[in-house]
């Protein structure tokens, strides 16, 4: 390996991590949230997204989901 070489760490789409630190109450209104943002109707495309399995996630669909996390108390969403 080159002395030279900077190791980028790979920025995580999944959310699934956010979903852990919702509370219980909060996890049916954040997911619908979620969905909207995405235009997915299915829990399958759902669960795709969470997992970080898409390969493209729009930023300003990332910020929105940002900031419907932050609503609820999570300030980290992001990572498995």
């Amino acid at each position: 390996m080159n002395e030279n070489t900077t190791t980028i760490p790979k920025i995580s789409r999944a959310f699934r991590k956010g979903l852990g630190e919702l509370r219980v109450k909060d996890v049916q209104p954040a997911t619908s949230a979620i969905c909207a943002v995405l235009g997915v109707k299915t829990k399958q495309a759902f669960a795709y997204y969470a997992d970080g399995k898409a390969k493209t996630l729009d930023i300003d669909k990332a910020r929105k989901i940002d900031e419907i996390f932050a609503s609820y108390g999570v300030t980290n969403p992001w990572g498995k």
